[in-house]
């Protein structure tokens, strides 16, 4: 399996007058990480002619971050479908603490806005690195 672990901080705006991180908050940092990771797996070329908007978006909150907590945001691939792709995540504080579990599934879209299967050197890329 690939994954991706990206260190990153709490910051001031990501924070709500409780001064703990937004809920909303968790989901920047998910695409963050989710965003290298996929520039990993799809580095050399790999067609992009589509979209993958997120049709599915969880989060569970377990401990609480605040300004100016830094932490590891970890994602890989969990699933691969034909049309879809569902990424699983932790973020971690910096003793190894499990603050929030999530899982977004995206689904490709083409320039029509429908449904597309995943080009077949997208899903291969995505089912290797899901695998490893």
């Amino acid at each position: 399996m690939i994954d991706h672990t990206e260190r990153m901080r709490v910051n001031w705006v990501d924070t709500d007058a409780s001064g703990r991180i937004h809920y909303t908050a968790a989901l920047r940092y998910f695409e963050v990480a989710e965003h290298q990771l996929m520039r990993r797996i799809l580095a050399d070329g790999a067609s992009r002619s589509f979209s993958l908007p997120r049709v599915h978006v969880e989060a569970d909150y377990r401990l609480a971050l605040r300004y100016p907590d830094d932490f590891d945001c970890r994602v890989w691939i969990e699933r691969v479908g034909e049309s879809s792709v569902g990424y699983a995540y932790d973020i971690r504080n910096l003793a190894g603490e499990i603050c929030i579990r999530g899982r977004i599934v995206a689904v490709a879209v083409g320039d029509e806005g429908r449904k597309i299967p995943l080009p077949e050197d997208v899903r291969k890329r995505l089912e290797e690195a899901a695998a490893k």
